[in-house]
């Protein structure tokens, strides 16, 4: 069977990423690489043994001889870049979260893939885990019963933004709340459903830093779904310190206690440890679901709609922030 031709538009962290999973799982034939910085280009052809380097986005999205376009811009360029690939004529799209920078951005996207037909990915990877797949067959079966409430901690103590930094544009990056908290709003959409209310407060780079203060950021929310459950949401990118990523879901019966590596389920009487394996390939699940997507014409997780519903969410937080708190319904 003849491999899938993938390009890539940007070639840093992500699109690094991307191509290496791309190439343990085989399955596509990596063509080529356009970033606006040459030398990035060159170093991403040579480390991934790429067959050429576009002069331009638009050469890249004119190459007909593509069987899929990998989309690893900024987030403030996602959009664009999304709308340009889909005019073009492709139909195998993967565009890194988030899926969108503005709200009105989500109505032209939806309206634009429907005309054209075109299968999008959106690069929230957490879903392809094998422990987060377990999660949601155990809320599925109702193993923890009535659900109670939701706790979210998220820090990265090795990120030191400095101004300058993409991500320590607020305007542009919308910081660890739609760079990250994205990421877990995505899974609280898949395991919860829809949202009813959120709030939010934040520390916004320069919103509410000055040019002489170091970068600081931190988002703290509280999103409400049916039945009267919550989930407190909490990501922040620090200089220093310790770092976390952990769910914990309480319910009636068990609560379930998960830091990304391990998944843990109490009761009254006893600690229960699951088995999970193979949780450090969820990039190149994450890759294969990619290529069987473009060989199939099926759509994969996560889908356009999910990837626009988290980044909704994302966004709602942000509005709520910069409004104080206030109370958003969806």
């Amino acid at each position: 069977m003849k491999k899938p031709r993938i390009s890539f538009i940007a070639a840093g962290r992500m699109a690094n990423a991307m191509a290496a999973e791309l190439k343990q799982a085989k399955q596509a034939e990596l063509v080529g690489v356009y970033d606006p910085l040459q030398d990035r280009s060159a170093e991403f052809l040579q480390r991934h043994a790429l067959q050429k380097v576009y002069q331009s986005a638009e050469e890249l999205i004119a190459d007909k001889s593509l069987d899929g376009i990998v989309i690893c811009n900024y987030g403030d360029q996602h959009c664009r870049s999304m709308l340009d690939c889909m005019a073009a004529g492709h139909k195998s799209i993967f565009c890194e979260k988030p899926a969108v920078r503005k709200l009105e951005e989500i109505d032209v996207l939806r309206q634009a893939a429907a005309k054209s037909g075109a299968n999008i990915m959106i690069g929230h990877h957490r879903r392809h885990a094998p422990l987060n797949q377990r999660i949601k067959e155990l809320l599925d079966e109702k193993r923890l019963g009535r659900l109670r409430f939701a706790k979210i901690h998220f820090c990265n103590a090795g990120y030191a933004r400095q101004w300058g930094d993409y991500f320590a544009s607020y305007a542009r990056s919308g910081g660890t709340t739609l760079d990250m908290a994205s990421h877990y709003a995505d899974l609280l959409n898949w395991f919860f459903g829809r949202p009813k209310t959120v709030s939010a407060r934040a520390v916004m780079f320069e919103r509410s830093l000055s040019a002489d203060e170091p970068p600081c950021d931190y988002v703290s929310a509280t999103i409400s779904y049916d039945k009267g459950f919550f989930c407190g949401l909490e990501s922040s990118y620090q200089r220093y310190g310790q770092t976390y990523d952990r769910i914990e879901i309480y319910g009636d019966k068990h609560t379930l206690v998960s830091d990304f590596n391990t998944l843990q389920l109490y009761n009254a009487e006893e600690k229960t440890e699951l088995r999970i394996i193979d949780n450090q390939l969820t990039r190149l699940r994450q890759a294969q679901a990619f290529c069987n997507m473009i060989l199939d014409g099926k759509p994969r997780q996560v889908t356009l709609d999910e990837g626009l519903e988290a980044a909704r969410l994302a966004l709602a937080m942000l509005e709520s922030s910069e409004s104080e708190g206030k109370l958003l319904r969806f």
